[in-house]
């Protein structure tokens, strides 16, 4: 007879053996100390059987060439745990804007003449607030066509309603930059790991030391509040970059990771380098490169922004389509000298792919004859605004790092309404311009949909773990659960028949079956699992640990 694990709290000797005849024998023994001993031996008239699964061996052999789940969430970007898609696909979700778009604007006397670009916002957990850097294009009054870089500084305390703390003499937001030619490209970092309270804030940015294109060079400062820079002695720290740099702490590396573009010569392509200690940095590794999905739209590559995500890494790639200064065709206003924001991806922070409407791309596919215009027009993460009808209309540029705010992911960005090269268009100067938020769903990059009735089916995995928590939305129609072998025969007791049904839209459904209210049974050994899905999106599962397991004495 097979018995169920008593739950928590359920268990004690006489619910344990009311079932069974015993006796109790003693026999009194004198020792030389005096103690007295009784030893009772008791009998049984039953036998009490593990449940099947209970007790497991783990090794190589059993494990085989099984994906070992490590407690972090499952994704479905890529293919790295689906086995087979039936009736199902793979669909690139986009962030939605903020209704209050744009959340802040120039206003300050010292802004009037320009407009905001790229920059961080971090929530800094000490302070409890959210932080802002941005930095400000202001004219050049030596070029009409060109512009110099200024430095604002915004606060907030829930992420949406932002005010400009005067944090300087004059006064008013505006930080100023280490004394160098051609300031722009900053990203800011608070590092995590910095025990010099002078260099917990860490600038990213780039400059031409001789005032010319070139000697474009990345730089490093530091500072205790994020206001007041000192630039590394040792600058220029690598060549050679002219935008959208971005460097933080990667955790998992143990080193800084910055990404920037290829050079010298200055050239739109995504490079990455790492440092141990912020100052010395290796030789440049470039990433990404263009590729066939970039010709239908002369796309260049301006800059990516990186966020670690749940084991894996989630990049923000700034895309920028057709550049020119001439006249531009009625049927490419749309697009053409604009920029907006696709995904790319990666398992290990060096090897990246690119993220179209179907999840992520293989590197070998970007070279094969396809469809590409649609392609690149379906891979759109965060568009620019409809052409001189909305606030953002000519370009976006999305700000360091990403945040998750509870069951949302925060993507704050700048807004232009203006083309890149507007004054040879004759676009609005100076142009409107604000920070900006889009919103995504907890997990929410790429969903598998099935319309009506299809199947995912994992590789075959391995997990610790008492409970399989599922992100979906079900609300318009049901998810299902059952749990193969990696031969496809269905678990006893975890068939899609014993599995309550999903129907409403949680990022933390929880599956049970009717006989097992929790899954321990079904860790510690290879398995596949099968998601059912019917009208219905599925964004992640996460194997969890969320039960005491108190197992008692088995025949």
């Amino acid at each position: 007879m097979t018995h169920r694990t008593p739950s928590v709290g359920a268990f004690s000797p006489e619910s344990l053996f009311s079932s069974r005849e015993f006796t109790v024998n003693a026999k009194t023994l004198f020792l030389s100390c005096g103690l007295v001993l009784v030893v009772s031996a008791w009998t049984s008239g039953g036998s009490l059987q593990a449940p099947p699964g209970l007790f497991k061996d783990l090794n190589d052999e059993i494990v085989g060439d099984a994906v070992i789940l490590n407690g972090k969430k499952q994704l479905f970007i890529d293919d790295y745990i689906i086995e087979e898609l039936n009736g199902a696909e793979k669909v690139l979700n986009q962030p939605v804007k903020h209704a209050q778009n744009p959340l802040i604007v120039p206003d300050q006397p010292w802004e009037m003449n320009g407009s905001y670009a790229n920059g961080t916002v971090l929530y800094d957990e000490v302070d409890g607030q959210y932080k802002m850097w941005c930095t400000f294009w202001l004219p050049d009054e030596e070029n009409p066509n060109a512009h110099i870089g200024g430095y604002a500084y915004a606060t907030s305390i829930d992420g949406l309603a932002w005010r400009k703390p005067p944090i300087n003499e004059a006064g008013n937001n505006r930080i100023v930059p280490p004394q160098t030619k051609g300031f722009i490209g900053v990203s800011v970092y608070k590092d995590p790991v910095e025990t010099d309270p002078t260099r917990r804030y860490k600038l990213f940015y780039n400059e031409k030391p001789d005032g010319t294109p070139k000697t474009w060079s990345t730089s490093v400062a530091y500072s205790p509040d994020g206001f007041r820079w000192t630039p590394e002695p040792k600058n220029p720290v690598t060549p050679f970059s002219d935008t959208q740099t971005h460097a933080y702490w990667d955790e998992d590396r143990g080193r800084y990771v910055g990404y920037l573009r290829f050079g010298p010569p200055n050239t739109r392509l995504i490079s990455r380098i790492e440092s141990e200690d912020f100052v010395h940095w290796s030789p440049k590794v470039t990433v990404i490169r263009r590729s066939k999905i970039d010709d239908p739209f002369s796309t260049a590559l301006y800059g990516m922004r990186i966020m670690p995500y749940e084991g894996i890494y989630i990049g923000i790639l700034t895309t920028y389509h057709g550049e020119t200064i001439d006249p531009i065709p009625e049927d490419e206003v749309a697009w053409r000298d604009k920029s907006d924001a696709q995904l790319t991806f990666s398992r290990n922070g060096l090897t990246w792919q690119r993220v179209g409407r179907r999840g992520a791309i293989p590197q070998a596919e970007l070279s094969q004859d396809k469809d590409w215009k649609t392609i690149a027009e379906q891979a759109t993460f965060i568009p620019h605004g409809e052409h001189g009808k909305e606030w953002d209309w000519g370009s976006i540029y999305v700000y360091q790092r990403p945040l998750v705010v509870g069951d949302e992911i925060r993507f704050y960005y700048s807004g232009i309404g203006k083309r890149h090269w507007g004054s040879y268009h004759g676009d609005p100067q100076p142009s409107p311009s604000g920070v900006g938020l889009a919103t995504l769903r907890l997990d929410g990059f790429v969903s598998v949909d099935a319309a009506s009735e299809g199947t995912l089916t994992t590789k075959t995995l391995v997990f610790i773990g008492d409970q399989i928590e599922v992100n979906a939305d079900a609300a318009s129609g049901s998810i299902v659960v059952e749990a193969v072998d990696p031969d496809g025969n269905v678990i006893e007791g975890f068939s899609k028949e014993d599995c309550a049904p999903l129907t409403t839209d949680n990022v933390r459904h929880v599956l049970e079956w009717r006989d097992n209210p929790d899954c321990h049974l079904i860790q510690a050994r290879p398995i596949k699992l099968r998601f059912y899905l019917d009208n219905a999106k599925l964004y992640s599962f996460t194997p969890r640990i969320r039960h005491t397991h108190y197992v008692p004495s088995y025949d």
